[in-house]
């Protein structure tokens, strides 16, 4: 047992380098982030040389219920670093309003009434009005969409303004640094849900829901089992609050995949939790949307295409996370 464990220790340093090699080779040779958008089918591709990125998911067609279906919501697909497959979930399968990385409320409420932009029913939806900016180099890739959350009359509740930027992680994968702005243009909003259906949160691809195969890392202070910790927000509605990371890990096509989700803390509180075994997790808070001050919500998703990190290493990635906010606020 003890040389298996030695063996397999050594394995993963070893690939851990090899991964080092491989994106450090393709800076070397001046590989650069570039979009490449195809407004007919309503995407846009980050693209690292020649390898996919992050797919912006920006098509809205509501000429049929079918396609309004697959359209009514904005938000990105991740490729698994060092592959060509997506590993994040579109429309259909189980739950099929958890797509991607995706920010949404289930109940917010203005003017008397109440919008689900999360499930995008009675007409509620979002859609992209316009790029704001796109860009890249051989260090990062960046864009800045313009999102409309229109009511059933296609008149904007709310305007976001999202930003991502990519980078690479050392040892290989994924540095996503997601910042969203809502505005109102609707008066005072207020931003109210669950924690299953509001918020921030990534969902992974639907083979992981066939499995029920998605596994947690969390802080020192939180409970440490690795499958899935399920808050039943009726008896315990204050539970599993203000983490300020949580880590997710799954396989798909036998290759393993890790997710770590780092929240801004100065995020309104609390921050209520969710992780699920088919592989959607975030967290989300209520809030009041005052008419002339826009919410500023920041965010980071790393992904690396391996086991997770140590609990320290998953802390102290948080820490620096943290010290860049502060250091721009």
């Amino acid at each position: 047992m003890l040389r298996t464990s030695r063996g397999l220790q050594l394995l993963s340093i070893v690939s851990s380098l090899l991964a080092m090699i491989v994106f450090s080779g393709s800076v070397a040779a001046g590989e650069k982030f570039h979009w490449e958008t195809d407004e007919k089918a309503g995407t846009s591709e980050l693209r690292w040389g020649d390898q996919p990125v992050v797919r912006y998911m920006f098509k809205y067609d509501p000429s049929t219920p079918e396609t309004l279906h697959d359209t009514y919501k904005v938000y990105h697909h991740v490729f698994g670093p060092g592959t060509q497959q997506i590993i994040t979930k579109g429309p259909g399968g189980l739950y099929t309003h958890h797509r991607g990385m995706f920010v949404a409320w289930n109940k917010t409420g203005y003017e008397g009434k109440s919008s689900d932009f999360w499930h995008c029913t009675q007409g509620a939806h979002q859609k992209h009005a316009k790029f704001v900016s796109q860009s890249g180099d051989e260090h990062q890739g960046e864009m800045t969409a313009e999102i409309h959350w229109n009511d059933a009359a296609g008149k904007p509740v709310i305007i976001e303004t999202r930003t991502l930027r990519a980078t690479p992680i050392e040892g290989g994968g994924w540095q996503f640094d997601w910042s969203t702005s809502l505005a109102s243009q609707r008066g005072e909003i207020t931003l109210d849900g669950d924690r299953q259906h509001s918020g921030f949160q990534y969902r992974a691809d639907q083979p992981v829901a066939v499995s029920n195969g998605a596994r947690y890392v969390r802080p020192d202070s939180f409970p440490q089992q690795p499958g899935a910790f399920e808050v039943d927000d009726k008896k315990d509605p204050e539970g599993h609050i203000n983490l300020g990371w949580l880590a997710m890990t799954y396989e798909i096509d036998g290759k393993r995949y890790s997710v770590q989700y780092c929240e801004d803390p100065s995020l309104p509180k609390p921050s209520r939790y969710s992780e699920r075994p088919y592989g959607r997790f975030g967290a989300f808070f209520k809030t009041t949307l005052a008419a002339d001050k826009p919410l500023r919500m920041r965010y980071r998703v790393l992904v690396t295409p391996s086991e997770p990190a140590t609990r320290t290493v998953l802390q102290q990635r948080f820490a620096t996370f943290t010290k860049e906010l502060a250091e721009k606020p």
